[in-house]
């Protein structure tokens, strides 16, 4: 026993090796107001230079795709870095859209400098509105009365000379002429008066030819009389035309002139304007006729001033894109990003019982709008929506955006339909997501691949060092700014540190959750309220963490209280032979925590079967099956170079009734069946965790933390004798953070963590006895472990001799299996019937 004392004190770790103690004397502040706020990025050095390049290289095909865990602040890091580069950028120019007068399906794109989109849609509506009412008011003075009514009275004077001269012709031949509304009409005269029907038909022959041919001569006057008055009424109209132009001219030109004259060095708004002037001369006549108001009532019709408004439509500025020139370049986070809201689409209305739309009715989407600047997508909320994922590679290779509805984008509306010109694209697209569809996409997407050349990678810690310290005050001094939260004392910034480095369970390194940060602080800040201190002090964090704990724990205190009251059967205390106390973590999402678990093993003289029950029953992982054949070949190596091991052991974890995985109760199930064989009892006052590899080195685990807590939780609560503890790898000594009151039972040397290297120190820690070390012979050393099991097995070997008492175990496996081969000198067993397979097991 004196050996066993003197590795477990050589072994023990002291509390000072498992606190991760952050030392508040060493910061260089009292409270985090002394501090200037967070401003850049700390421990994402990898990720930063990635960033950068991607903002240096201009190429279309380098955007970025930031990958890492959720919640670790990706999309805030990133964000502000692409505003501090937007805002160091010119600010992109702006984009609107106008009608196209001879080809109204296809609006015209116009390009114009940043800020001025809408300023020049304002000065065309104020032009135009007021050109309108210029029109309207010219062709409603008396001026332009008079000179329409002398137009219109020299026209009827030289009619009525024009149908004066036809009727003395007619006069002339004998005829009288009469005006109808449909015509003029001629009429004989006999003897002064018109000639009837009967008179007509009294005469003569002769008269009757004379009168015929004097008609036919009066006709031929009527027809040229008619074309000189059809080419009178023409040149009046043109008459009034061109006054109208020049009413007109006079009217509106003096407001579009200053217009053309502001943009006369861009073509196409001069172009525009123009046109815009000129169409509005055309059009004059819908400002200045009424409609019908029979068919207005009816709606069949629009009323003057819908009349107006329509004309004003006609001429409006659709500013899709606008930007400010005090503001750098866009940076836009889309936090929905559907095939419309990234690439846009065009709006229709309903108007006299059907669906229109025009070049007002395109709007632009998130893409258009970071034009020039940056665009932040999550690529969860991305992939939901296929169309938007299609379109925005769309948009990226072609480097332009072209706005139709999806219905167009697809075929499915084979109906004529808007075809806005597409808007140059010049975007930086950065993409936030996670390690796993990255390598997807990259793998299966041959676009993805070509348009996202970097990768900048967040790493879930970071090491634990001066600069990282002090960029986690930072961070403090930001969130209580941001927030309005009381300041935090050096105290409880250096509870946080240790927090910090308990979350990723490593003394060295600290957690790169800034949303977990963020959430701790503000907690903090309440309880810091509630005790109405003006300041958060550790005790206020300590506070936060506890409740935080408590809060999730419900699952955690239900297994404690079953381990109190004997429904969970967990030995603390005393020594039993081929009992062991293993320990698992149970992760519940929010909370995870440790607990004892028994595993127990029996042993027979056998033909070498070493059986798990939980992976004959199908309730172990492949990491945990793993780890059962590993520690298999350990015992074979140890004790099986010179025999066959003639055993049948079998182990399990007691009352388990889910799945287990993990490789970290190999050395566990290694400890128990070697107590079993050697039968030499175990401590139940310690429990193990640690993997092992076939050659009996100890390894690193996970949730080391949470398994010294745990037990100590159930020795605590049970009261400790000064005699327990956790046996876990030398490894993972940096990995344990341990909460206070644990660190000071320990320190008390009331609570124990043995640190080992190998199943040899192990076992000594759990027994008391020494492994022992193999002689040149192959034998082991009088008295030590590994003898006593060569000396069982060598017993359980004579017993299978040949001779009464031997015994073949057999065990049901699926068909395909088949069964193994009978040695020999072993008598074969009868067949199985199919489909049952008999597998051997020696």
């Amino acid at each position: 026993m004196t050996a066993a004392r003197d590795l477990r004190a050589e072994l023990r770790v002291t509390a000072e090796e498992l606190i991760g103690h952050c030392n508040p004397d060493q910061l260089p502040f009292e409270t985090t107001d002394e501090l200037v706020a967070l401003d850049a990025v700390f421990g994402q050095e990898r990720a930063v230079r990635a960033i950068e390049f991607a903002l240096g290289m201009r190429d279309s095909h380098y955007h970025l795709y930031v990958s890492g865990l959720d919640g670790f602040g990706k999309t805030t890091i990133v964000e502000s870095f692409l505003r501090r580069q937007a805002a160091q950028m010119p600010a992109p120019p702006d984009w609107v859209y106008v009608r196209n007068f001879e080809d109204p399906d296809r609006p015209i794109g116009i390009r114009l400098p940043a800020g001025e989109g809408r300023s020049f849609a304002d000065a065309v509506e104020y032009a135009v509105d007021h050109a309108i009412e210029d029109l309207a008011a010219a062709f409603d003075s008396d001026t332009y009365a008079r000179q329409r009514a002398e137009a219109g009275k020299n026209l009827e004077t030289k009619r009525a000379a024009l149908l004066e001269q036809l009727a003395q012709t007619a006069a002339e031949a004998g005829f009288q002429l009469q005006m109808t509304p449909t015509g003029i009409v001629s009429a004989a005269l006999h003897e002064g008066k018109p000639i009837d029907e009967d008179t007509f038909k009294s005469l003569t022959d002769e008269q009757r030819a004379d009168i015929e041919h004097r008609a036919e001569g009066l006709e031929k006057s009527v027809q040229e009389a008619m074309l000189q008055m059809r080419a009178l009424e023409r040149e009046a109209q043109e008459s009034v035309d061109q006054l109208d132009e020049q009413v007109a001219g006079f009217a509106i030109d003096h407001l579009f002139s200053p217009l053309a004259a502001r943009y006369a060095e861009d073509r196409e708004i001069a172009e525009f304007i123009t046109t815009v002037r000129d169409d509005l001369r055309k059009e004059r006549r819908r400002v200045l006729e009424p409609a019908n108001p029979a068919v207005s009532a009816m709606g069949g019709a629009p009323n003057p001033q819908q009349q107006r408004e329509a004309l004003k439509h006609r001429y409006s500025v659709n500013v899709f894109v606008h930007n400010d020139p005090q503001r750098g370049a866009p940076v836009i986070v889309e936090r929905h990003p559907t095939y419309y809201n990234l690439v846009g689409r065009i709006e229709y209305v309903g108007q006299m019982g059907t669906m229109i739309t025009d070049h007002t009715l395109v709007k632009s989407g998130s893409l258009a709008r970071a034009s020039g600047g940056f665009l932040v997508i999550r690529l969860r909320d991305l992939l939901t929506n296929s169309f938007a994922y299609e379109g925005l590679k769309r948009a990226l290779n072609t480097r332009a955006v072209a706005i139709e509805n999806l219905g167009e984008s697809l075929g499915l509306t084979p109906t004529t339909a808007l075809r806005p010109e597409p808007m140059p694209l010049d975007v930086k697209v950065t993409i936030v997501g996670d390690p796993s569809t990255y390598s997807l996409l990259y793998r299966l997407d041959p676009d993805f691949r070509e348009l996202f050349h970097v990768k900048a990678d967040f790493d879930t810690d970071f090491e634990r060092n001066e600069t990282n310290v002090r960029g986690l005050a930072s961070l403090v001094r930001q969130v209580c700014e941001e927030f309005g939260l009381r300041p935090f004392t050096r105290a409880a910034v250096a509870r946080l540190v240790e927090h910090a480095s308990r979350i990723v369970e490593d003394q060295r390194r600290m957690s790169a959750n800034m949303g977990a940060y963020t959430d701790i602080i503000r907690q903090a800040d309440y309880w810091a309220g509630e005790a109405g201190s003006p300041v958060v002090d550790e005790e206020h964090l300590h506070r936060a963490l506890d409740e935080a704990e408590y809060r999730s724990s419900l699952v955690r205190d239900r297994i404690q209280i079953m381990i109190d009251e004997g429904s969970l059967l967990i030995d603390s205390q005393g020594a039993r032979i081929g009992q062991i106390n293993g320990l698992s973590v149970y992760d519940l999402g929010d909370i995870s925590f440790g607990r004892p678990s028994k595993v127990t093993c029996v042993v027979a003289p056998g033909r070498g079967s070493i059986v798990n029950v939980e992976r004959e029953a199908n309730m172990a992982g492949r990491i945990h099956n793993k780890g059962f054949l590993i520690a298999r070949a350990f015992l074979a190596e140890r004790f099986g170079q010179s025999r066959e091991l003639a055993v049948n052991a079998s182990l399990t974890f007691e009352q388990l009734y889910g799945d287990i995985d993990g490789d970290s109760a190999s050395s566990t199930e290694i400890y128990v069946l070697l107590s079993a064989l050697a039968e030499v009892p175990i401590d139940q006052g310690v429990a193990v965790t640690g993997s092992v590899n076939q050659l009996g080195e100890v390894q690193p685990i996970g949730g080391a933390l949470a398994k010294i807590e745990g037990f100590f939780d159930v020795c605590n609560a049970r009261g400790l004798d000064g005699k327990q503890g956790v046996m876990l790898p030398r490894s993972n000594v940096p990995n344990v953070v341990l909460r206070k009151e644990v660190g000071d039972a320990i320190d008390e040397g009331r609570f124990h963590v043995w640190a080992v290297s190998s199943v040899e120190e192990g076992i000594e820690i759990l027994t008391g006895i020494p492994a022992g070390v193999r002689n040149e012979d192959g034998t082991y050393p009088e008295g030590t472990i590994f003898r006593r099991v060569a000396d069982r097995l060598d017993a359980f070997a004579n017993s299978l001799a040949g001779g009464p008492g031997m015994r073949v175990e057999t065990r049901i496996v699926p068909a395909q299996q088949g069964p193994t081969p009978t040695p020999p000198g072993v008598p074969p067993a009868p067949p199985p019937e199919p489909p049952i397979g008999v597998e051997w097991a020696f």
